[in-house]
């Protein structure tokens, strides 16, 4: 059954739950970090909003069904779908908790204005698209692999150089999978934006985990491996991409 989601915010206590489970359907509210906000709930399955509900240690995500909403209410909702074939790619700063506690929220700040200027830099320089934030992470589309390839890769030398010139850069896991979606306005929704999402958290801090449709044979690859992603009852054939 179709539902509504909101997010309580005097009840909310930044805990990020819901961004680590649902990273498409909830973001950080936008100038408090502190807070989070609901994103595209409708990016995810109803199951997963529950899930993430849930796991809200102060039940601040509430959720209703839709059914329960007056006839007059839901008028004028619906919007047209298209079908689309995207590349998408979700990126997610590895242990970015932990580096909040380090560093502090001012330095945290600092060092996460780079971050975000310095990846959407890489994405419009390779003609991708942000569709998302969450927190220390994006979700972005491209229209071909190639172009999502050569993003990731550039995204991890550009880090990489940092770090041998200052001394840090936040490690980054990135994921890619091409996939046909449904595209809303600006929004894309479907499997294969899940797909895509699930395979980014197999990476780890500086690698790239991709489909192995979607790696082509630019870059070195490691031999292919099945993973079974959660939430899918079949697995996906990956590669981790070589962009050193």
């Amino acid at each position: 059954m179709p539902v509504r989601v909101r997010v309580d915010r005097h009840k909310c206590i930044g805990a990020g739950n819901c961004i680590t489970i649902a990273p498409t359907a909830f973001a950080w509210l936008r100038g408090d970090f502190a807070k989070a906000d609901v994103a595209d709930p409708d990016s995810v399955e109803d199951e997963l909003l529950r899930e993430a509900a849930f796991a809200c240690p102060t039940a601040a995500i509430v959720i209703e069904d839709v059914a329960e909403l007056l006839p007059w209410q839901l008028r004028g909702r619906a919007e047209p779908k298209r079908r689309v074939l995207k590349t998408f790619m979700f990126t997610d700063v590895v242990g970015s908790t932990n580096l909040v506690e380090v560093m502090g929220d001012e330095a945290w700040d600092t060092l996460l204005r780079w971050h975000d200027t310095t990846l959407r830099e890489v994405f419009t320089a390779h003609q991708g698209k942000e569709i998302s934030t969450t927190g220390d992470g994006f979700f972005v589309g491209f229209d071909s692999p190639e172009q999502a390839v050569a993003a990731a890769v550039a995204i991890q030398r550009r880090l990489a150089e940092h770090r041998q010139k200052a001394g840090f850069a936040p490690p980054v896991r990135i994921g890619l999978h091409a996939a046909d979606a449904n595209v809303i306005g600006e929004n894309f929704r479907g499997r294969g934006v899940h797909e895509a999402s699930r395979i980014a958290s197999l990476a780890k801090g500086g690698e790239i985990v991709a489909s192995t449709a979607t790696a082509g044979d630019t870059y070195p690859t490691s031999a292919p491996r099945s993973e079974l992603l959660k939430g899918f009852s079949e697995p996906v054939e990956v590669v981790t991409i070589d962009w050193k």
